[in-house]
């Protein structure tokens, strides 16, 4: 005679109390990495707000840069500027990409960092910088000639 009981035990599945152990290890594992998740969550947002604050502070520096500054030529990827001083035109000024950056020229001054692109273009009294990041977000802002 064959033990029935032995086949339907390796025929029949998880039994209650298994499934009651694993549904507590997945319930354990979920409480544990939680907060890890929401760590992640808060690094995302800070990483965002500072992609952010880095465009507003060369914005703002780009400006600063440029009030002094006579504009000679707007082109699709740089702003070409000259310096004058005592009524002399000192030297050309030009903010251009250079791999990841925004930078002044002559000389190596890095104005905003962590750029996919930037683009102008010139209207009557202002000109239109696009600035797209390295994650994608784009900003558009107007300067004054």
């Amino acid at each position: 005679m064959r033990d029935t009981n032995h086949e339907e035990k390796l025929n029949g599945g998880f039994t209650l109390l298994e499934c009651l152990i694993a549904l507590s290890l997945m319930t354990g594992l979920l409480l544990f990495l939680t907060p890890f998740i929401k760590q992640v969550n808060r690094l995302w947002e800070y990483q965002e707000d500072a992609s952010y604050l880095e465009v507003q502070i060369g914005k703002r520096q780009l400006e600063h840069e440029i009030e002094a500054l006579t504009l000679l030529e707007v082109k699709p990827a740089a702003l070409v500027y000259k310096k004058v001083v005592d009524g002399k035109a000192d030297e050309r000024i030009v903010f251009d990409m250079y791999e990841d950056k925004l930078r002044k020229k002559p000389g190596f001054q890095p104005i905003i960092v962590g750029l996919k692109s930037v683009s102008f273009i010139e209207f009557d009294s202002l000109i239109e910088m696009t600035l797209v990041t390295l994650e994608g977000e784009e900003y558009v802002y107007f300067l004054k000639k």
